[in-house]
């Protein structure tokens, strides 16, 4: 770390903790709670938060960008490619001059390698790779070096070009440098233990220094291809409290809190110094049911619970209006995406259901959420909409380990959660949430439906833009009549950010896929 960031650092700390500050126009303070925060291998990394560090300091073959709500993947260090006849051969062609930050050239090796590290680490990410054929026990033949500024990928499969480049543009998707990588190898560790807390990247930042459990600061790569940013240094300050974020937010020691409370985030409208941003999440929150447990084995029961829940109720009271009425599995943005929302609360259509599936006195349900006060007031007011047509659900709060443990063996009768996108494409939700044969969510509802599998799969391998639209809007429909969920909404991501702050909008879109911090200035 340089002498003078190191002085920079300690005056903003200490300005922040006696309650004044004036932040250098150069540079980006952030408050946040850097609990989550693991490693920033690329390869290893796959928590939000922490990939929006590696997204900001490693550039891939492709990137995403977010215009007009729309997240799209764009060529990045590669100029150009070709895929084949038969839809499985990717040929890329790879910007020549590029450099990662100490000089070192990145040219079609650097890809290879890091593209085969993922598989040999094996890590989270490594099942992205694995979904479109990639593995370390054929990587050798399907990750191939054509030439110094040329890679060739082999999928198994002709998937929808999206699905690829999608997969490819994530923070795993970093090229690393595998000199310096090489150079912190321990014990075949491919420099993992290492690239935890230092970069061997090509990106916009460089990751100069990370003290747990105080700090993370990046300083800009000067020999990044597009340009160095006009941010120089971004200093992300931990922050476990909510309430000490939004006190330096207002005081001016931090630029930007990330962890408001909604209550919090609404005491900042009609503030002169701080500005509220917000975007579409990349997420949706729902109520899962196990199909293949006694009552909710019958389409009928599942469409009266979900005509029974309070969904603008949920929307309004416990995520204080911070959510999109997005009642389908693709989020708001996305290609495929349905905004019909059929259901609302009539309890009178929901009794009548209940009775035609078979109980119309209702029955005993154990609700299963985790420990967060979000998900305990959604269960509340789920568990009350139930009680009103006769279903009586007892909630049980569970660690979210242990509750993603049960309902991974399909253990679960009722369940509220989250279910976070890995990739931009419909198809990284259409699988989790209709095919059961992926083993995802639809699996541990134990919803075996092969008309909703059949079609999310075939869906994934259409070329045609327009076909492939309308298959997503007859599965969606298909799924409102017959799916074991009622999604409750998709997430607004929302911040308090300093009025001087600017660009931090644009740098959103799309979070948590997109996070482009290079957009901010001040």
């Amino acid at each position: 770390m340089h002498k003078f960031t190191f002085v920079l650092v300690g005056l903003i700390l200490l300005m922040g903790i006696v309650g004044f500050s004036t932040i250098p126009k150069d540079t980006l303070v952030i408050g946040a709670n850097t609990g989550i925060f693991i490693t920033l291998d690329p390869a290893v990394c796959y928590e939000v938060l922490p990939s929006v560090v590696v997204m900001n300091t490693y550039s891939g073959l492709f990137k995403l960008e977010s215009s007009n709500g729309v997240i799209k993947t764009v060529p990045e260090i590669a100029k150009s490619y070709e895929i084949s006849k038969d839809g499985k051969a990717w040929t890329f062609h790879i910007r020549h001059g590029l450099t990662f930050f100490d000089g070192d050239p990145l040219t079609a090796d650097a890809v290879i390698y890091s593209y085969r590290r993922v598989l040999k680490l094996n890590k989270s990410p490594v099942w992205l790779y694995e979904s479109i054929g990639l593995t370390a026990d054929n990587m050798n033949k399907t990750i191939k070096k054509i030439d110094d500024y040329t890679v060739q990928i082999i999928t198994n499969k002709p998937y929808a070009q999206n699905v690829v480049m999608s997969i490819l543009a994530e923070s795993w998707g970093g090229i690393v440098d595998p000199k310096i990588t090489e150079a912190h190898s321990v014990n075949g560790d491919m420099g993992s233990r290492w690239l935890t807390d230092h970069s061997a990247s090509s990106g916009p930042y460089i990751l100069k220094t990370w003290k747990r459990n105080s700090m993370i600061v990046l300083e800009a790569n000067d020999r990044y291809w597009r340009g160095a940013p006009k941010i120089k240094r971004i200093i992300i300050r931990d922050a476990p409290e909510s309430t000490n974020q939004l006190l330096s937010l207002k005081r001016g020691d931090i630029d930007v809190a990330w962890n408001l409370t909604p209550d919090q985030i609404n005491s900042l409208k009609g503030s002169n110094n701080v500005k509220i941003v917000t975007t579409p999440g990349q997420s949706d929150e729902y109520v899962g049911m196990n199909a293949g447990w006694g009552p909710f084995k019958n389409a009928k029961v599942r469409l009266a619970v979900k005509y029974a829940i309070d969904y603008q109720s949920i929307i309004k009271d416990v995520v204080g209006g911070y959510a999109i009425n997005n009642q389908g599995f693709i989020p708001y943005g996305y290609f495929g995406y349905v905004s019909q929302t059929p259901f609302h609360m009539d309890i009178a259509k929901a009794k009548e259901l209940l009775k035609e599936g078979g109980y119309p006195n209702g029955f005993e349900v154990e609700l299963v959420t985790n420990t967060t006060e979000r998900r305990r007031n959604e269960a509340i007011s789920v568990q009350s909409a139930l009680a009103k047509i006769g279903i009586k659900a007892r909630i049980t709060i569970m660690q979210a380990s242990q509750m993603y443990s049960k309902f991974r063996q399909q253990g679960l009768q009722m369940i509220v959660a989250g279910w976070g996108v890995d990739f931009p494409d419909a198809d990284a939700l259409a699988k989790p949430f209709a095919d059961y044969r992926v083993k995802q969510l639809a699996w541990r509802l134990m919803w075996y439906d092969d008309y909703a599998a059949n079609l999310a799969e075939k869906a994934g391998f259409e070329k045609n833009p327009a076909k492939r639209e309308q298959m997503y809007e007859d599965l969606t429909d298909y799924w409102f009549l017959n799916g074991p969920f009622a999604m409750l909404y998709q997430p607004l991501q929302y911040w308090g950010v300093r009025s001087e702050v600017k660009g931090f909008d644009k740098a959103v879109q799309g979070y948590a896929l997109v996070c482009d911090l290079t957009e901010i200035y001040k």
